[in-house]
């Protein structure tokens, strides 16, 4: 019987392994707490009150390293914990670095855009995209807080080194530790506005894709120093109806940052994964083009097509995903139609391998038995031979 790491690297490079494997996005704090235990340290009360918001509004900024970067570091630790619990054989281990308190109402990221500090409707804390915090191009050369890429770099391998440590025999640590180029760009300079400055300011945009494209790369590599096999980026291009931006002009602005990028994970004998939200059909020949061996979520609720896409792209590109968190992996859904799913993607999707099971987001209302019915029934009816 394979590992979980040599059955993910066997489906990736299209054989069959001995089953198709279970992937698991990174979990939510809700569904961890149910596997785990509770945590205070989620605890939307812990910063959603007066006498935090007191200390928070004079000292947010200045608590990153002694606060919230431990309390994310646990959250993502128990995230990947959870998801070997469950019995994953494979999982985006995200460690996110990123946030900072602003102040009592309010997360940054470190790459200049701000959201709004929320409850996730389960007692935990959450946050929900404001608006972005560089509004010109001399706030993003004033932008105090982009991190040192190679003291990101070096905390990466360390989380990733005690990851593989604890869990590698277990489940396929995924890493990422990045946000997508992309993606991070509409957040930081705004959804309205990044379109603008991609004609009118290019020197802008291009000093922006140098930086994110070094931290993706340092810690990427931080992340393989570590261990890891599989490098797990993600950037979304697209809504629910269609790519954001026209593609050609997508290949032009990022296609040779992540050319660059996964070749580095190839020549380390590594696979490189990618998670883009909403219809990306008009982008997989890019992404396969970029040099990713995979990708994620093919969204149920969105307008792409599965089944097209494993009869068009299969054999070169691999599915993560399919499960949907909207009604199948609920308390809503049936146990009989969590299993008719399970074994409907799998005749689609897993015929020839390059095909990794599993929901295809995170969301707080997830059900745990759903989501164990669903790890169960996949390793039960994806067993190769295929006989469904």
């Amino acid at each position: 019987m394979m590992n979980p790491t040599e059955r993910v690297v066997a489906a990736i490079d299209g054989r069959e392994p001995d089953r198709v494997p279970v992937f698991s996005y990174y979990l939510d704090f809700g569904p961890v707490q149910e596997v785990l235990g509770k945590s205070f340290l989620g605890s939307s009360k812990l910063l959603l009150n007066p006498v935090s918001a007191f200390f928070l509004n004079r000292w947010g900024r200045r608590l990153k390293k002694i606060l919230t970067d431990p309390i994310s570091t646990m959250m993502w630790r128990k995230s990947i914990e959870a998801a070997a619990a469950l019995g994953f054989d494979c999982v985006n281990g995200l460690y996110d670095q990123s946030f900072m308190v602003w102040d009592a109402k309010t997360f940054a990221r470190f790459t200049g855009s701000l959201y709004d500090i929320v409850d996730d409707g389960h007692g935990n804390t959450w946050y929900m995209y404001r608006g972005p915090a560089i509004t010109s191009p001399a706030a993003f050369d004033e932008w105090p807080h982009f991190p040192d890429p190679d003291a990101l770099a070096q905390d990466t391998y360390r989380f990733y080194r005690e990851m593989m440590s604890l869990y590698g025999d277990d489940i396929c640590v995924m890493a990422q530790a990045s946000f997508g180029i992309h993606e991070t760009m509409q957040w930081s300079l705004g959804f309205e506005k990044f379109p603008v400055y991609v004609r009118r300011e290019p020197a802008l945009i291009k000093k922006f894709i140098a930086l994110l494209e070094e931290l993706t790369m340092k810690t990427n590599m931080a992340a393989m120093d570590a261990g890891v096999k599989v490098i797990f980026n993600g950037d979304d291009f697209a809504f629910k109806t269609g790519p954001m931006m026209n593609p050609k002009t997508c290949d032009e602005l990022f296609g040779p940052s992540y050319r660059r990028i996964t070749k580095a994970v190839h020549d380390r004998g590594g696979r490189v994964l990618l998670h883009s939200c909403g219809d990306n059909t008009l982008m997989f020949d890019y992404f396969i083009d970029w040099g990713f061996d995979g990708g994620h979520a093919y969204e149920n609720t969105s307008n792409v097509d599965i089944e097209h896409e494993k009869r068009v792209h299969g054999d070169r590109f691999t599915i993560v995903g399919g499960v949907g968190v909207d009604y199948i992996l609920t308390a809503r859904s049936t146990e009989e139609e969590v299993v008719e799913e399970v074994k409907r993607l799998l005749r689609v999707c897993a015929p020839g391998g390059r095909f990794l099971i599993g929901p295809v987001h995170d969301h707080p209302d997830m059900d745990l038995s759903k989501i164990r019915l669903m790890v169960s029934a996949a390793k039960e009816y994806g067993k190769y031979p295929l006989s469904l």
